[in-house]
């Protein structure tokens, strides 16, 4: 009787766990729509993504970005369909559906203060705040994110962030060919102000995280990790020292995005796999910040 009332204890907080997660996600790209409409589409400013191509195309052709949004990612979704793990596949639907969704629907009302850069840093500041709660989710908004997974399930050899950042480049490119240079530096400005505070809205504002993971599929994660993210792990030997078992721990340090993403596969792979996450304050090297003595 004591078990069954732990294992509904059990399912009553996954439920919970999985509502507080879809609220995350709705509540994200509604922020994230309100910094597309209100301020990015309205300055100019492209940052990359499938809403940065909107936004192109809207200024170009006047098609709405609700279909543009919809139109790029119909045909990833069904490419994706049989590729992607289920559980993200269906919470990045979710959240390319509602981001949709509040691009069609929501009213346009002129918040911009009349200074550019002003409002480049609130647009920056709720697109950040919005994707880190998506982030959260274990979800994407799909657009680059889905099709760099999707190339990289063709090329192992270029990881997802690497491939991200070519699509996500050439898109910024076109936007500095159709809106000028100026608004291109703006849109550096933008990406790296999203980048910090959707960081911080995932797991806090520092600069990386260094995981441990200490499994029983330790070739199947490091494979993830070095395969998919890109980063570099260290494999070590270690002992129990009640059961005397000996278990293999893998360290690497990543991102706060990439962390997220890393645990969610991890658990997928083994269940009962152990992960401690600590701050980095500062971390050099290859991926991170280049060391200037």
């Amino acid at each position: 009787m004591k078990n069954i009332t732990m294992d509904k204890k059990l399912v009553w907080k996954r439920i919970v766990e999985n509502i507080k997660e879809y609220l995350y996600i709705i509540f994200g790209t509604f922020i994230m729509s309100i910094a597309v409409l209100m301020s990015f589409d309205a300055t100019e400013v492209v940052v990359g993504g499938v809403t940065g191509l909107a936004i192109i195309f809207k200024n170009l052709f006047g098609i709405p970005m609700w279909v543009i949004n919809a139109g790029v990612n119909l045909p990833l979704f069904i490419i994706g369909f049989k590729v992607l793990d289920k559980q993200v596949f269906v919470r990045t639907l979710v959240a390319n559906l509602c981001l949709t969704l509040f691009l069609a629907v929501i009213p346009v009302y002129n918040i911009l203060t009349g200074d550019l850069l002003v409002d480049i840093i609130l647009g920056s500041v709720l697109m950040g705040g919005g994707l880190g709660f998506v982030f959260r989710a274990y979800a994407s908004s799909g657009g680059t994110d889905l099709m760099a997974s999707l190339v990289n399930h063709k090329i192992k050899y270029f990881s997802v962030p690497k491939i991200m950042a070519v699509i996500d480049g050439i898109i910024v490119f076109m936007g500095i060919g159709v809106f000028g240079l100026s608004k291109g530096i703006y849109a550096l400005i933008a990406i790296f102000i999203v980048t910090r505070v959707s960081d911080s809205i995932v797991e806090g504002p520092g600069r990386a995280k260094l995981l441990y993971i200490i499994s029983s599929s330790p070739d199947d994660i490091s494979n993830y990790i070095m395969n998919v993210i890109g980063r570099g792990a260290t494999r070590v030997e270690v002992t129990g020292a009640f059961t005397k078992n000996k278990k293999n721990m893998l360290m690497c340090v990543v991102s706060s995005r990439e962390m997220v993403k890393i645990k969610q596969k991890t658990y997928q792979i083994d269940a009962n796999a152990m992960c401690f996450v600590g701050d980095i304050r500062e971390a050099f090297g290859e991926g991170f910040t280049s060391f200037k003595g």
